[in-house]
């Protein structure tokens, strides 16, 4: 996924926050990385946000909240899931006073 939402301004202000990024793809693997950019963030940001990790939860309950991890701006992360290593689905949450966000993850798979 490689995804770019803006939070709806009304002149300076953020009228609107970005809403989360949801892939609807089921991931199988343990293994992803994920990288967020920010045009319009400043020089001393480093906090890009949360990657969440959900999990299906038996008898149509919905999802449960599987691991989550601190994702720094700019800096490429690679991830391995624990708990929960296949079938799960993710969601990153973007600060509330980010104007712009760029949001890219990829899932490893091995190709035997």
């Amino acid at each position: 996924m490689d995804s770019t939402k803006n939070a709806t301004m009304s002149g300076e202000r953020i009228v609107q926050p970005i809403a989360a990024f949801e892939p609807s793809h089921l991931f199988s693997s343990a293994v992803v990385a994920v990288q967020v950019f920010s045009a319009t963030a400043k020089s001393n940001w480093y906090k890009a946000g949360y990657l969440n990790q959900a999990v299906s939860v038996p008898f149509s309950l919905g999802l449960a909240l599987g691991e989550f991890r601190f994702i720094s701006l700019y800096t490429p992360v690679i991830i391995k899931f624990l708990h929960f290593p296949s079938d799960y689905q993710i969601s990153f949450e973007v600060p509330k006073y980010f104007q712009d966000c760029t949001f890219k993850i990829w899932e490893f798979v091995d190709n035997q």
